[in-house]
């Protein structure tokens, strides 16, 4: 029987595969494109279930960026995919032991992003970069805004928020009455020791202590862009913002533009952006050149 082979279109990104040390002992991977001689670079989060390297997003964006002289670097966080090994190395005496151990999303503590981006802004800084963009997509905006609140990081210029979705509120919505109940089976398995643990129940092949994290207002990454709370994190950043949806957000509980007025209305940055691509979902597939138009052209404004 003769074969048909399937033809996918393919782009080439020079750079090169970068691996990085947080504080807490984990290696992780990124990669890192653009001049050696640039010294601004952005460096790009993804958001749920993610990686450095699966999403034409960042690829698109960097290949755009690169020509305006910008370095790019799309970075693992330890929430890398749905469930993924990630390696932790523990100095015991002279000697250091290499820990495999099971990470990815559904496994992730959030809070533990500021390690993950600290690492990443402290090797580029090693390689000559002085200032860096943050750009995140999904919840890489709410992990890009907890970096910038916990850390107020003067080497940052800006951050970039693709799709900075409303988890929270999102997750009362697709479960309904439904809700209480799952959260409340979290909250039990969490006191009982079982936090790690998934179940049938939890969406998203979430262990019980992760979904917890966007399924409770006590928990910072529910808050973050939760638009109908104080948005306290996100109103204590100063430095320029651009916020970007897609008018056909499929994670929206209501119009994309109320979203951005509130944005609008809470921030303290000195320079706040905002945009809606026409037509663009949560991926913004098929539409990841407009975004990275908008990118580049904010980028050289904030320059």
């Amino acid at each position: 029987m003769k074969q048909t082979l399937l033809k996918y279109p393919t782009s080439t990104i020079h750079g090169t595969l970068v691996e990085f040390k947080t504080d807490d002992g984990f290696r992780l991977h990124g990669f890192l494109s653009g001049k050696s001689s640039a010294k601004t670079c952005i460096i790009y989060v993804h958001g749920m279930h993610g990686n450095f390297y699966g999403h034409s997003l960042p690829f698109v964006i960097s290949t755009a960026a690169m020509k305006q002289g910008f370095g790019f670097f799309s970075m693992n966080t330890r929430g890398h995919d749905l469930v993924a090994p990630v390696y932790y190395f523990a100095k015991k005496h002279s000697a250091t032991k290499k820990i495999k151990m099971i990470g990815g999303t559904s496994f992730e503590k959030f809070e533990e992003c500021v390690f993950d981006i600290r690492g990443a802004v402290r090797t580029l800084r090693n390689i000559g970069f002085r200032k860096f963009v943050l750009c995140g997509h999904s919840t890489g905006c709410q992990k890009i805004t907890f970096y910038q609140y916990k850390t107020k990081d003067a080497s940052v210029a800006g951050l970039i928020l693709l799709a900075p979705a409303d988890d929270y509120n999102m997750q009362r919505k697709s479960l309904g009455r439904k809700w209480k109940s799952v959260v409340n089976v979290c909250k039990v398995m969490v006191k009982q020791g079982k936090g790690d643990e998934t179940r049938k129940e939890i969406p998203g092949r979430f262990s019980a202590r992760r979904y917890l994290s966007i399924a409770d207002l006590q928990r910072v990454e529910s808050r973050i862009f939760n638009y109908n709370g104080r948005l306290r994190e996100f109103s204590k950043i100063t430095v320029p913002v651009f916020a970007v949806f897609g008018s056909k957000e499929q994670y929206a509980d209501r119009p994309v533009k109320e979203y951005l007025d509130r944005l609008q209305k809470m921030t303290r940055s000195k320079q706040f952006d905002a945009a809606i691509i026409q037509g663009g979902n949560h991926s913004f597939t098929k539409h990841e050149s407009d975004v990275a138009k908008l990118v580049v052209r904010w980028l050289r404004i904030i320059r």
